[in-house]
Parts: structure tokens; sequence; C-alpha cells
């Protein structure tokens, strides 16, 4: 598919970012490191199921609209270095663990969050 880097969708992009990674930042002040970001990144699976359902398969907003909640909101709120980096700071069982919780929780999710997008 052709990508689009026109300066709308860049700045949609762009401008999502900025307010994801303002909720991740918010929901760590609240939250312990680890439990924030396994929370982030629940919630951001759930979340982009249903959005990909809802704004991109069924072509339900333009290409910026996408940019801004997709890659732009949800990249920014989800951080997969975050989740990699708590993985290694504890023991190899608390990091193993870490990883079954979150890509066993995150992947059913998402499946979750498309079938109710759709």
């Amino acid at each position: 598919p052709k990508r689009d880097w026109s300066s709308d969708v860049c700045s949609s992009d762009l401008l999502g970012g900025m307010l994801g990674g303002a909720a991740r930042l918010a929901l760590m002040a609240a939250f312990p490191d680890a439990w924030a970001v396994l929370v982030a990144n629940l919630v951001g699976a759930f979340a982009l199921g249903v959005l990909f359902e809802r704004l991109a398969e069924h072509r339900l907003a333009r290409r910026r609209t996408w940019a801004f909640w997709g890659p732009g909101v949800m990249g920014a709120f989800t951080t997969f270095s975050a989740l990699a980096l708590i993985a290694v700071e504890g023991t190899v069982m608390h990091g193993a663990l870490y990883l079954l919780a979150s890509v066993g929780l995150g992947v059913p999710l998402a499946a979750l969050g498309r079938r109710l997008g759709r």
C-alpha cells in the first residue's frame, strides 16, 4: 500500500503521540512502573483492536484520524521498550512471568477489541 507522508497525516500522528505519551506519564505517576506499563499495554491492546476495526478496516475515517488515534495516541500510550526493560530488571522468572502476562493477556484483549469494534 502507498504510504501517506503528507503534513496533515504526520502532524496528526505527532499530536496524537503527545497526547498518548502524556496519558502514559500520568498513569506512571499514579502506579508503580511495572504495573503502569502493564496496564497501559493491556488497555492499549484492547483500544487499538477497537480502533482498528472502527477506523481502519471499515474506512469510517480519513488517514489522519487513524494516524492520530492508532500510531499516535495508542503508539505513545503503549510501550514495548519499557516492557522489555522491566522484564530484564529482576529475576529471569519475574521477567518471563511479566512477558507472559503482557502477551498472554494483550493478544486476547486486542482480539476482543477487534470483535467488539465490528
